[in-house]
């Protein structure tokens, strides 16, 4: 995987995914480049994590068959002065945990790990849901998780050893997040794939696929990018939230309802009535635009770089907008929004002057916007430009 990864480099280009298998198949990808992923991660990376980086728990776990090992197993408590640090990994107990068949797990890591970052990043920015990356290091000749199904999608990158899979068919088809696998009374069927991952190979598991796996005679690393995605329910569940604006749904439900056979019929038909008034008045665009809001306002933003060169924005302070691309500003009833990033700010309608003195000079100071009609004082304007500053609409050069 070669300059900035995307969508396109994790899946070759495959034109159909989305049509044959997103959701519905799984699909195993050998393009026979056991160096493919090698820019995102290696062992060796995750050796220099867990021996001399200050990666804790629940940064790094342990974990064997169907469960996660408790933190005091492995982890100690640091002591120097009156400063104390938790979870710092045993390495000695780690090792020792590993060598007897444990698997060690680095969830989330694309929190930390830069280019495991970007790929989440741009996954995320491609497909509008919830992406995450989880790293799996499991020796030679052992077993990892039992047999489970994932309530995301998953996407397993190998990047050193082999890994023999087993994929069965689901027990129940694309679960919600708030279905997890129910591990009593599961008995496993014949498998639908059996393979091995190689360094390079891609599996796609659409959720609700059960799977195992265990290693060769060599250790493993793999890379589980997981989709958590928005369904149907919840924007039904959008639409739900927005009756809130009509009185009658603010009402309290019938005296008595939860007894008898009047009250079943009093929640019925009182449920109806309003489901039906809800349908003919609702302002369908506006739902949709609502859980696109929502789900923008949740995504990550690129991350901030700390610069220990800037200075205290004073008068002559030279500070420039952001792209034009990346924000909007709306005025509704005196009140002013910011939209920016996906993140919605509330700015009060008094700060227009100011806003719009600055969005139409790009990169001004202080001094430069003074004498604007309805501008504000010399102390509000720079309380206002170093929230600006600190939300990310506007830095120094």
């Amino acid at each position: 995987m070669t300059g900035h990864p995307d969508l396109g480099t994790l899946l070759g280009v495959p034109e159909d995914f989305f049509v044959r298998h997103w959701e519905k198949e799984p699909l195993h990808l050998r393009l026979g480049w056991p160096g493919r992923f090698a820019t995102l991660l290696s062992r060796a990376d995750l050796e220099r994590m867990l021996s001399s980086s200050d990666l804790r728990f629940p940064a790094v776990q342990l974990a064997r068959g169907g469960g996660y090992y408790p933190p005091e197993a492995y982890t100690r408590t640091v002591k120097h002065g009156t400063e104390v640090w938790s979870g710092v990994p045993d390495v000695e107990k780690i090792q020792a945990e590993y060598r007897s068949g444990a698997t060690l797990v680095f969830p989330a890591l694309h929190r930390t790990w830069e280019p495991l970052r970007k790929l989440c990043f741009e996954l995320e920015r491609a497909l509008s849901h919830a992406v995450h990356a989880n790293v799996y290091l499991t020796a030679g000749n052992t077993t990892g998780f039992t047999p489970h199904y994932d309530t995301h999608e998953v996407f397993v990158l190998q990047i050193e050893g082999r890994k023999r899979w087993q994929v069965f068919d689901p027990p129940l088809p694309l679960p919600h997040r708030s279905q997890p696998f129910a591990r009593a009374g599961y008995m496993a069927p014949t498998p639908k794939l059996e393979l091995t991952l190689e360094p390079g190979d891609l599996l796609y598991l659409p959720r609700g696929y059960v799977h195992a796996a265990a290693t060769s005679a060599t250790h493993s690393v793999h890379i589980t990018i997981g989709v958590t995605v928005y369904t149907w329910i919840e924007l039904l569940s959008e639409w739900v939230q927005s009756s809130k604006d009509d009185v009658r749904f603010r009402e309290a439900l019938p005296p008595g309802f939860a007894s008898g056979d009047a009250g079943l019929r009093a929640l019925c038909e009182g449920l109806r009535d309003r489901i039906e008034t809800l349908r003919s008045t609702t302002d369908w665009e506006a739902v949709a635009r609502s859980m696109q809001h929502r789900v923008q306002a949740a995504q990550p933003r690129s991350p901030t770089t700390f610069r220990a060169d800037v200075r205290v924005i004073g008068p002559r302070t030279v500070l420039r907008v952001a792209e034009a691309a990346r924000y909007r500003v709306d005025m509704d009833a005196g009140v002013m929004t910011l939209t920016l990033d996906g993140r919605t700010l509330r700015l009060p309608g008094g700060v227009r002057p100011t806003l719009e003195a600055i969005r139409a000079r790009q990169t001004f100071t202080l001094a430069d916007i003074a004498d604007v009609p309805g501008h504000l004082d010399e102390r509000g304007a720079l309380a206002f430009v170093q929230f600006l500053e600190t939300e990310g609409f506007l830095e120094q050069t």
